[in-house]
């Protein structure tokens, strides 16, 4: 089967959103940086912020409850094997969830290793 790319499969996850989160800059080590969702080494480098922006949405923080199942959630870099991602300063898209389907392809993505 053949890996994701970022040109064949997850620039068309984003494409939607790309002028709006132009206007985004995030930080970095040597200070901030504008994402740019349609071009690759913009989002590998920010791979792991855009997956916990959408990820955001994963947990309902007014009911406590999860809104996806525990094998679409993200854990928490570094966290114990049971701790994930309730909540993202600020969720992606703003305008509501992506569809689970393209966010459990973009976490197959980095899984596999972020193909060009």
């Amino acid at each position: 089967m053949k890996k994701l790319s970022f040109k064949d499969d997850i620039k068309c996850l984003f494409s939607k959103y790309t002028a709006e989160m132009d206007k985004v800059k995030l930080a970095t080590e040597s200070g901030t940086q504008t994402l740019h969702l349609g071009n690759y080494e913009s989002v590998k480098f920010f791979y792991y912020q855009i997956q916990v922006a959408i990820h955001g949405y994963d947990y309902d923080r007014a009911n406590g409850k999860w809104l996806v199942k525990s094998e679409e959630r993200l854990p928490v870099r570094g966290g114990k094997y049971d701790e994930f991602i309730k909540a993202a300063p600020h969720p992606m898209p703003p305008s509501g969830k992506l569809p689970q389907e393209a966010i459990n392809i973009y976490d197959q993505w980095v899984r596999e290793g972020m193909l060009p």
